[in-house]
């Protein structure tokens, strides 16, 4: 076998490190057509629901519109008792729109936001958040106490919500008191604890 001469055996060797490192470093692309940056990702940051409704398109004016469903869950205390809906429905719309909201038990409700703002769901919730009250405009009638719920904690619910003739139906989480967030928004009597009204 004949022997390289020390110039040709430095190539060789540079050929097969380079060959090493382009191999090694394929799979590490940094383009989002490749890899997906995960910021750009949608999902779920808390145990509720999410859900939207589309109010206009993208056009030349710029991106389009929707209402959003933010956390949708219900919130009570044993199986088939009281349950109460919590969230937060976001319009960035400029318009006003009005959504019905109905669920199992006596849980109808019609909920007005205001266009550019977000109005929170369940009168506890509204009560904790202090200052951030309803946006002016506002309005929530009817109950948001789902009594009896028909489940038991930790089974989706389904809750529907209606804009005009958009209808949209989220499967709700079911949650007890046992993490201690929830755990002073459980309803403690359906006759005591009311919806936001």
């Amino acid at each position: 076998m004949p022997r390289l001469s020390r110039p040709a055996a430095r190539r060789a060797v540079a050929v097969v490190v380079a060959a090493a490192a382009a191999s090694a470093s394929a799979g590490c692309a940094v383009s989002p057509v490749v890899n997906q940056y995960s910021t750009e990702l949608q999902y779920a940051p808390s145990d509720g629901a999410q859900g939207y409704f589309p109010l206009s398109e993208t056009d030349a004016d710029g991106p389009g519109t929707s209402l959003m469903i933010r956390n949708a869950l219900l919130i009570g205390p044993e199986a088939d008792g009281p349950a109460q809906l919590y969230g937060v429905l976001v319009n960035d719309d400029p318009e006003e729109v009005t959504v019905t909201i109905s669920g199992p038990g006596d849980l109808r409700a019609e909920v007005v936001v205001p266009g550019r703002s977000s109005v929170p769901l369940g009168e506890q919730q509204t009560e904790q958040l202090g200052s951030q009250s309803l946006p002016a405009g506002a309005e929530v009638t009817g109950t948001l106490l789902a009594d009896p719920v028909d489940a038991v904690p930790g089974e989706l619910v389904p809750v529907t919500m209606a804009l005009g003739d958009q209808v949209l139906e989220i499967q709700t989480p079911l949650l007890n008191g046992s993490l201690p967030e929830y755990q002073t928004l459980v309803p403690t009597d359906a006759s005591t604890t009311p919806g936001v009204g």
